[in-house]
């Protein structure tokens, strides 16, 4: 029962190919190609995230990163943590574990949204592409209006979600 509990995610990922392999079974196939590419990917980058964890855990000392990025860390921390996000490359699910452990050290909730905010949006390989492709005047554009959003979403989370809220929900799973 405990093994059903902790893999409950799992299952019922499994019942679902199950259940769209009843209805179509191309669909299915289809599913599990694209499930199977980014498993790959996954294989190829979380890797390297957990090695920049390890690195970051061992050679860092909490009290920085609280200094940095904690809850008194202001200006400095918003500015540190665009720049962190900014400068990262990789998909945006390499930066959960990432951010985990510097909610962990001591970042603070809202640090911890601008990291994974910019990383997601105005990381600088992705600001490269989008302005060689679509222009750079909607480039400037896009990055004028979202740094804005991202840090209102991430005032806003550093107010509303506690980082024991945060350790409860992790508990659960």
């Amino acid at each position: 029962m405990k093994t059903l509990k902790k893999n409950k995610l799992l299952i019922a990922v499994a019942l679902a190919y199950i259940a769209v392999a009843i209805f179509s079974r191309q669909m299915a196939l289809d599913s599990v190609k694209s499930s199977g590419y980014y498993i790959k990917e996954m294989l190829l980058v979380m890797p390297v995230v957990f090695m920049m964890i390890v690195f970051i855990e061992t050679w860092i000392p909490k009290k920085k990163i609280a200094e940095y990025l904690g809850e008194d860390s202001g200006i400095k921390g918003t500015v540190f943590s665009f720049l962190l996000g900014s400068l990262s490359a990789g998909p945006v699910y390499a930066a959960f574990p990432l951010c985990n452990m510097l909610l962990k050290k001591g970042a603070s909730v809202k640090n911890v949204v601008i990291i994974i905010g910019a990383w997601a949006v105005i990381k600088i390989p992705m600001l490269a592409n989008e302005g060689r492709f679509l222009g750079f005047e909607f480039m400037m554009i896009r990055w004028v209006m979202t740094v804005p959003m991202i840090y209102i979403m991430a005032f806003i989370m550093g107010k509303a979600v506690k980082k024991g809220d945060i350790e409860k929900q992790q508990d659960l799973l």
